[in-house]
Order: structure tokens, then sequence, then C-alpha cells
């Protein structure tokens, strides 16, 4: 694409509106022709539509992270450069051959995987469930009984509960005991982020290089804390304890000493790194999705009957004579409208730029010679907003893709015009349970939620060999906490009549879910239903 000044190309067209920029690159010939634009710290070929994201996430194995992950560990999370060798991949060699699997990239990797699975990852959800809960139930604000108290920002209500809470569940009590300003440090360090990432130097971004080190500083200060005060290797497999939290940051821990990575703001980077990519996308769309449900009450009425039979409230651990809400997982997370709800919500949210380079020579991406130096990146929001891919409802209820649509994601069968895609096998017939007759004759499905078709198109969490190992999560993460707070809580929103409603900051675009860019004012009071 032409760009009219030479040092720094596109920058400022994707500073103003990267989400144009992209989408203009992703047609600029055809979806199927890479088209070049041009950044200060790196150039790449834009890819887009279904076909293209098919055979990116399939060329994982060729297609490379590491120079594009190394230089984000050095500028975004302060990682000294003579220390950012230990984060590449380690190749066997003559003298110290390995068996495959054996990196200590790829173990680290695999802790995380299993710590945010299977039973490891129930054992989170729970904490985390707990910890919500616990602190919505003690906010001073609501020391003025059940009269309503008016607050001006949703976003700063939520995530202040949410991160405290999700960090608690992960790395200890301790991490926030000794740095009480951690979560407003860490937001702080994210509305500036993108600076970094782009790798602009310290005096012209100095704002943002002080919020990466205030967030190095917390890091490390729990670091000395835990090595000061506790060993490691005799707390054996306990689920959780205050030092490090949960097994698998303990086990991180453990494989970051095995690499040799022993200096303190190194380590502090990787576990900067780490705490970023769990938080920052899952916090602000929790908020967009509490959101979505007050705003229009039918919605909320719908959400409400789902949630609160799948609450209850049980004594919590050592305090038998108190109650804490707490809620059936996997019945709220299998529901087919806050699946949806919650899927909506990250598409219309969520703008990840997946950047990716050759690592063989000769590398052919769909027959266009691609060199070892050049990167490919796909805009996970482009392919969110293709028209070709997405349905948007029918001339008498339409849809379009930039708005809200809870049900997007919800197939009836005895109405052609639901389900995401807009040319859906859902449409050409009416479905039935696959295999199931009643009496003889088929039976007609019930409306359910589907994914179906949109592997290429609904990516916020990337895909190929670099699928989001938190994926599973967040997503508990983002609808137990409505839960909690609609079930806690009565919410109104502050009337805005005559205002424009808020929209995606775009100043975040491709960094991750995009917060919202002016304050939501909102009232509460405590439940009065629990009363």
């Amino acid at each position: 694409m032409p760009y009219a000044v030479p040092a720094l190309g596109h920058l400022f067209q994707f500073l103003r509106d990267g989400q144009s920029l992209m989408s203009k690159a992703s047609t600029f010939i055809d979806h199927s022709v890479p088209t070049q634009i041009i950044l200060p710290v790196f150039s790449n070929y834009v890819v887009s539509g279904p076909e293209s994201v098919v055979a990116y996430f399939k060329e994982s194995r060729d297609l490379s992270t590491t120079s594009r992950s190394l230089a984000i560990m050095v500028h975004a999370f302060g990682c000294p450069k003579n220390m950012v060798h230990f984060f590449k991949p380690q190749q066997p060699s003559a003298e110290s051959p390995k068996q495959p699997g054996e990196d200590i990239e790829q173990l680290i990797h695999r802790a995380v995987k299993t710590g945010l699975s299977g039973a490891n990852l129930d054992a989170l959800t729970t904490r985390y469930q707990g910890n919500v809960a616990a602190a919505v139930e003690t906010g001073s604000v609501f020391d003025t009984g059940d009269s309503w108290t008016e607050l001006p920002d949703l976003n700063a209500f939520v995530e202040k509960r949410v991160f405290e809470a999700a960090v608690q569940s992960m790395f200890g009590t301790y991490m926030l005991s000794l740095n009480p300003t951690l979560a407003d440090d860490f937001w702080a360090f994210n509305r500036v982020i993108g600076t970094l990432f782009m790798g602009l130097p310290r005096w012209l971004s100095p704002a943002a290089y002080r919020a990466r080190d205030k967030m190095l500083q917390n890091i490390e200060r729990w670091q000395r804390h835990g090595e000061q005060h506790c060993d490691i290797e005799r707390l054996g497999d306990k689920d959780w304890e205050p030092y490090y939290g949960s097994t698998f940051i303990r086990e991180r821990q453990r494989l970051l000493d095995k690499r040799g990575i022993l200096d303190p703001t190194a380590r502090a980077a990787e576990n900067f790194a780490f705490m970023w990519a769990t938080n920052s996308n899952s916090v602000p769309a929790a908020t967009w999705f509490l959101y979505e449900v007050l705003r229009d009450p039918q919605l909320q009425s719908r959400v409400r009957t789902i949630i609160t039979p799948a609450a209850s409230e049980v004594p919590p651990e050592k305090e038998p004579n108190k109650t804490v809400l707490t809620f059936d997982t996997p019945k709220l997370c299998s529901d087919p409208l806050l699946q949806s709800l919650y899927a909506e919500t990250l598409r219309l949210r969520v703008a990840v730029l997946v950047v990716r380079e050759p690592a063989r020579d000769n590398f052919s991406f769909r027959g266009w010679h691609i060199k070892r130096s050049e990167i490919l990146s796909i805009s996970t929001r482009t392919e969110a907003m293709n028209q070709d891919v997405w349905s948007t409802g029918s001339d008498e209820d339409p849809h379009p893709l930039d708005t809200m649509w809870a049900d997007r994601f919800i197939v009836d069968p005895k109405n052609p015009n639901s389900g995401p895609l807009r040319l859906s096998k859902h449409r050409r017939g009416k479905a039935t349970v696959p295999g199931g007759e009643a009496n003889g004759h088929a039976v007609a499905r019930k409306p359910y939620f589907s994914m179906d078709g949109l592997s290429a198109s609904w990516i916020p969490y990337g895909g190929g060999t670099s699928l989001c190992p938190g994926r599973h999560f967040a997503k508990q993460e983002i609808i137990t906490t409505a839960a909690i707070l609609l079930t806690a809580y009565d919410f109104e929103l502050v009337d805005m009549e005559g205002k424009d409603p808020p929209q995606v900051d775009m100043s975040c675009f491709g960094f991750g879910t995009m917060p919202p860019n002016k304050a939501i004012p909102f009232r509460i009071r405590r439940s009065q239903c629990r009363t």
C-alpha cells in the first residue's frame, strides 16, 4: 500500500484507525494477495479471508513468533537485552542432545496448558469465584445499606475487583499485599502498552516506560519475598499457597531456574508477560459482557433466569458462620445464550494482530514467496467484520456486524435467518437431533449455540500451535464474573440520553480486548432479592 512518509510508513494511519488500515490492506487487491504495510519497527504482509487464515494456521510449524516475541519481551516487559537470549527455543546439539519435547520453553508452555485445563482449571475457577464473591461482598462503598450509590465508571469498578481476584488465585496472597497499588499500576501500563509493543524509544514515550518499570518493581518485590520466606521445593503439590499461588505458577518458577533465568529483572519480565496475557483481555471483556446485559432490559431478564438457578450460597473454608456466592460453572458455561453473548462480546471487542515470520528459507504462502526476515500478520477484527462470512440477520430484523447481537451464535432450526454464518448449512432444511427419532419421527432440535464454520473467522485466541492456553479460564472468568455481580447487586446505568454510548478505544487496537473509550457511570446497591 502507498504511504507518504518514508521513515514512518503507515504509522499515523495505524495509530489513528488501525482497524481501517488493516481492513483496507486486506482488500487492497484481493483477499488472496498478501499486501504490505510499513511500520517503524517492522513491515508486514497482511493476509485475510477464511482460506488464507486456514493456510496461515496450518503453516504454524513453519511460521515462528520468536523474533517478535523476543523484541516484545525487551520493549514491552523490560527484559534486559543481554538476557533475552534465554527465551529463545533451545535446539539440540551434538554436545548436549535432547529428546523431543525437552526444550524448557515447551515445558513452560506445557505447564501453563496443564495448569489451565482439567482438574487444575476447575480448582482455579472455584478459587477465583470465591475471591470475586469475597471482594464484592466486602466493598466499603456499600456501607450505606440498601440505598443506591452512584459510581463514575463501570469499567474501573469491574477491572479492579476481577484483576485482584485473578491475581490472588494464580500468584498467591503476597503479590497483592506487598503491592497495594498493583491493580492501578497494571491498568496504567495497559493503557500505554501500544507504544512499547511498537518499540518506540524511551525519550518518545517516557510515561509508558515509567509504567512498565513500576510493574517490574512490583513483581521483583514479590519474587524477593518468596525467595526469602519460602522454600519452593518444600511446598510439594499443594493446590494453592500464599507465596507462589497455584501449582503451575510454582512449576513455572522451577522451569525458569532450569533454564538459567536467574536475573531478577529477566525473571520478573517473564512473570509480568504471563500476568498481562492472563488479564489484559478477559477483564475488559467481563466489563463489556456486563454492560451489554445491563443496557438491554429484555436481555437482562433472560440472563437472570439462567444464572439464578445456577447460584447457591455456601460457607467459605474456615468460616462456617458466613456464606458466599458460588455457581455451577459448567451449567453457566454450557448455556446457549451465555455462550453466544460471550462469543459475540469477543467478536465485537477484541482486536489482536497475530504476527508470524517464516522459520525457514524459501517459504511459500499460498504461492507467494515470503523471505525469512519478513512478517505475515492477521487482524482478528478484520476477520470478525467480514461481511462475506457473518450473518447480519434479516431485512426485517437486521443486526449489522458493528453492533451487539446477543443471539448471533444461536441456531434456531425454526428460523432460517439464525446462526452466525451468512450462508449456513443449518438453513438448508429442518435440523434434527443427530440420529434422534421419537416414535419414528425426526425430533426438531432446540435452539443451540454453534461455532461451526468459524475456525478461520472467530479467532480472538489465535490458532494453530499457538492457540491461547488460557482461553478456557477466560471464558469461565467472564461468564462467572457477570453471574456473581448480577446476583450480588442491583445495577442501573445512569441515563445517558443525548450522549453517544461508549465505543471501543481504538488506541488499543491490535493488542487484545479494547476497553470502553469513555467512563460508564452507574448506580449500584445490594441485591434486594437476597435481603
